[in-house]
């Protein structure tokens, strides 16, 4: 700083104080670094718990989309236990509308709000669950309504092996991202 400038601040603080003794003025400045202090602390927490709370965000996100495709994954055991109705078809064709709608949303979502590697991975599980889930699907079709409760325990898991590996990569990502929110 300048001298003159220098001078004007003490030409200002002086008559600030004017009419203090030095104790007086010692309390007021106390009283102000105090604020202060009490300022900063709130901005601190303030930013801690945005934090937080983005955190808790997009764990939802995460959690929602990956439920959209495990929803997808279920498609071929919901069209073999069918029963031999209209209504069922329906429901069944619905629901499966539905959750690609789903998955379509949380892509999006995921795509605007998370890191890109997110975005990859999420994208990546889905294709896998597609290809896995798409043609067992197709399959199921073609097969017999159950007639009988005997018949719904199918006895044989779908084979998911691409989509769980995805998916276990998807969580180690998402894990990593919202560790990097702590």
């Amino acid at each position: 700083m300048s001298t003159q400038l220098n001078s004007e601040l003490i030409q200002v603080l002086a008559s600030i104080f004017a009419g203090f003794t030095w104790n007086e003025g010692a309390t007021i400045v106390a009283a102000v670094g105090a604020a202060a202090i009490a300022a900063i602390i709130a901005v601190i927490g303030y930013g801690r718990q945005r934090r937080a709370e983005r955190r808790a965000e997009r764990a939802t996100l995460y959690g929602h989309a990956l439920a959209a495709v495990e929803g997808y994954l279920e498609g071929p055991y919901r069209i073999r236990r069918r029963d031999d109705t209209a209504e069922s078809r329906f429901a069944i064709t619905s629901a499966i509308s539905n959750t690609k709608t789903a998955i379509s949303l949380h892509r999006a979502l995921v795509e605007m709000h998370a890191p890109t590697a997110v975005s990859d991975a999420y994208n990546a599980f889905v294709a896998a669950a597609q290809r896995e889930a798409g043609p067992q699907m197709t399959a199921a079709w073609n097969t017999h309504a159950t007639t009988a409760d005997e018949q719904v325990p199918l006895g044989k898991a779908y084979d998911r092996s691409a989509s769980d590996a995805a998916r276990a990569a998807l969580i180690i990502t998402i894990k990593a991202d919202l560790g990097s929110l702590d």
